[in-house]
Parts: C-alpha cells; sequence; structure tokens
C-alpha cells in the first residue's frame, strides 16, 4: 500500500465519527489525566478503531473450496466478510457474529472466523467477548494485526498494561503496523506520556495512517 500523508477518505470519514464520541463512554477507563480532555480520548479511540484499516481486508475465498476449513465455514465467513465495506468498522457487526458463529461451530478452530467476531463484538461495545476471541486468535496465529486488534480491545477495557504489551508487540513483529503505533500513541496519551504518544502517532503517520497525529494536533499536544 503506498503511503498517503494528506487527508484520505477514511480520516475524512474519522471527523464524521468523532461527532458521535460520547456514545462511546463506556470504551475508556473512568480515570484519565487531567493533561487532556476525556472527550478528546473518547473521539481519539472511536477514530482509531473505525478508520485506522485503510487497507482493503485480505482475500477470501468466496466459494468455499480453499481446502484448508470446512467449506461451509467458509462461506459463512465470506458472508460475514463483506460486512467490513472498505475494509473499515462492520456495517452490520450482530449480522456478522451470527454468521461467525456458524463458521465457529462448524469449524471450531477458524482463527480467522474468531478474530473477526472479535472485531465485531469490539464494534458492539462487547469487550469481554472481543477480548476472549482475539485472544484465541492471537494464540492460533501470533500476528503483527491480531496483537494490534486485541491491544486497542484492552485499551478499551481499561487495560492499559496489557495493551501496551501487546501493541509493543506488534510493532516488534512488524515496525511498519500503523494500527500498533496509533493505538499505543493513544495508550500513552492515556498514562499523560505526551512525548511518546506523539512519537508513536508520528510512527502511525510515517507508515500511511495519520489519524492519531491529525488529532493530536488539533488539541494543541504534537507538533
Amino acid at each position: 500500500m503506498p503511503f498517503m500523508l494528506s487527508r484520505t477518505t477514511a480520516t475524512a470519514k474519522c471527523s464524521r465519527l468523532r461527532a458521535s464520541a460520547p456514545v462511546m463512554a463506556r470504551a475508556l477507563p473512568a480515570r484519565l489525566p487531567l493533561t487532556f480532555g476525556v472527550a478528546f480520548l473518547l473521539a481519539l479511540s472511536l477514530a482509531l478503531a473505525g478508520c485506522a484499516s485503510q487497507e482493503p481486508l485480505k482475500a477470501y475465498n468466496p466459494m468455499g473450496v480453499s481446502g484448508k476449513v470446512n467449506p461451509e465455514a467458509e462461506k459463512y465467513f465470506a458472508m460475514a466478510h463483506v460486512l467490513w465495506k472498505g475494509g473499515e468498522t462492520c456495517t452490520e457487526p450482530e449480522k456478522a457474529v451470527a454468521y461467525l458463529n456458524k463458521a465457529i461451530a462448524l469449524q471450531p478452530d477458524y482463527w480467522q472466523a474468531h478474530a473477526r467476531r472479535g472485531l465485531a463484538y469490539s464494534d458492539m461495545g462487547l469487550w469481554d467477548e472481543a477480548f476472549d476471541d482475539l485472544t484465541y486468535a492471537v494464540r492460533q496465529h501470533p500476528s503483527p494485526e491480531n496483537y494490534a486488534y486485541r491491544g486497542l480491545v484492552a485499551f478499551r477495557m481499561g487495560n492499559r498494561m496489557g495493551a501496551r504489551r501487546d501493541l509493543t508487540r506488534s510493532v516488534e513483529l512488524d515496525a511498519g503496523q500503523h494500527r500498533a503505533w496509533n493505538y499505543r500513541g493513544a495508550v500513552n496519551l492515556a498514562d499523560d506520556e505526551i512525548t511518546a504518544a506523539c512519537a508513536d502517532f508520528g510512527k502511525g503517520c510515517s507508515n500511511g495512517d495519520c489519524t492519531g497525529m491529525e488529532s493530536a494536533r488539533r488539541e494543541g499536544l504534537c507538533k
């Protein structure tokens, strides 16, 4: 994917999402440092969760004939997959969960379905369920993406130590993992580590996603 350091369609959508940030109040810890506003962290968490996936989702097999998993399970996964339009947030997370439940019932070790269901649960605000599914995915396939997504869910649950651990592991595995840099920047903000947050947002921006840096600059936190 080419670097995109200017404002993108995805980041423009983030601006619209920020207006609905108050409904996400349960998504972040109640105790936050006073250096910046709780509303900003709420908006940033929402924007990063919904807009950090600027590239399309990885290819899938809609016919269920890959030979790697149960064909019927693969079909249900494909039906859920298309609900992430443009690689961003799931348009119908409840429907996605229903499809993925069927896929997992047919193929319990289908880690991709667990990971995708975890993201759908996260969109629904069901953090415990999201964390459990992403933990399964991490154990079966410890990829930078799975660590990054579990780190985001941990942060939104209020577990900043666990979030930092997962996000650090993600960038250790792939220094170009823009999601993890941005998510860890948000963790640093919550811990009142502004310099470290700006550094992480800068890394995310240099790898193609300036959502965190743009938000922090608007608040006067980063230069």
